[in-house]
């Protein structure tokens, strides 16, 4: 069966790698510089179809993926960037049914990956003090359609996490060293946690952390990536990157010694 633009679908508006817009298909105009577009023409279109703007500027619709999605959330607070994220799920190896705690909710971008990761049968519990941030969450997450795997906690895990014999732990917050120890009550046997900290002081106090509260360190990554320019006979690395945005620390629980 073809699959084709439904009547209210999200849908992803791509012009070029640095202008794409999520629309919903049939509700009014959307516009751009170079034209407009009824969006109720939208439904009934094969993903990949060319459209063009009044002006006869040439869009292309596709259904958005979940990093579509992700780029249109209101940001609040600095997202975690996709090498980031990536890199950290393909470590945790999660599958469907696994229960990860999250601290530090942020904007949602890392809560809506994990919940894809565990779906249909997991369950993501993400902490975050700020109401305003967790608000904003709840909304971004509606966008994806997997709210349902999600439970938003609006309070400190500091002194313990609400779950036990959980699959893994992230742990995004300025002083992460704090939620170590309740990371390792949360968490299973063998249980694996991923810290994000900006700067080597904080990765520093975090690895010490570990190492003393029952954690056996894998690694701690920077993660660097360059894209690069793909006109025929002119490919070549962009002249920016993205440079530095955050460590990455696994590590795993182990028994303490007594």
């Amino acid at each position: 069966m073809t699959d084709t633009v439904k009547d209210g679908e999200l849908i992803l508006l791509y012009q070029d790698p640095r202008r794409h817009w999520i629309a919903r298909a049939g509700e009014g105009r959307f516009h751009t510089h170079r034209g407009y577009l009824d969006l109720k023409d939208i439904i009934g279109l094969t993903p990949g179809t060319i459209v063009k703007t009044s002006l006869n500027q040439s869009l292309f619709v596709f259904k958005p993926g979940l990093s579509d999605l992700v780029d249109s959330f209101d940001r609040p607070t600095q997202i975690l960037y996709p090498k980031d994220i990536g890199y950290a799920l393909y470590r945790f190896g999660l599958k469907n049914g696994d229960t990860v705690i999250e601290v530090g909710t942020g904007s949602g971008a890392l809560t809506a990956s994990i919940a894809q990761c565990i779906a249909p049968d997991g369950r993501v519990y993400t902490y975050e003090n700020r109401k305003e941030f967790s608000r904003s969450a709840q909304k971004n997450l509606a966008k994806t359609g997997l709210s349902r795997l999600v439970t938003f906690r609006n309070i400190d895990p500091t002194e313990s996490f609400l779950e036990r014999n959980a699959d893994a732990a992230v742990i995004d917050l300025g002083d992460p060293w704090k939620m170590v120890q309740p990371a390792w009550d949360a968490l299973k046997g063998g249980g694996i946690l991923a810290g994000f900290t900006p700067t080597v002081n904080q990765l520093e106090k975090l690895a010490e952390a570990l190492r003393n509260n029952g954690f056996l360190i894998f690694e701690a990554v920077e993660l660097l990536v360059r894209d690069f320019k793909t006109e025929a006979g002119k490919v070549r690395p962009e002249s920016r990157m993205i440079g530095h945005t955050a460590y990455v620390t696994i590590a795993r629980k182990i028994s303490r010694k007594e």
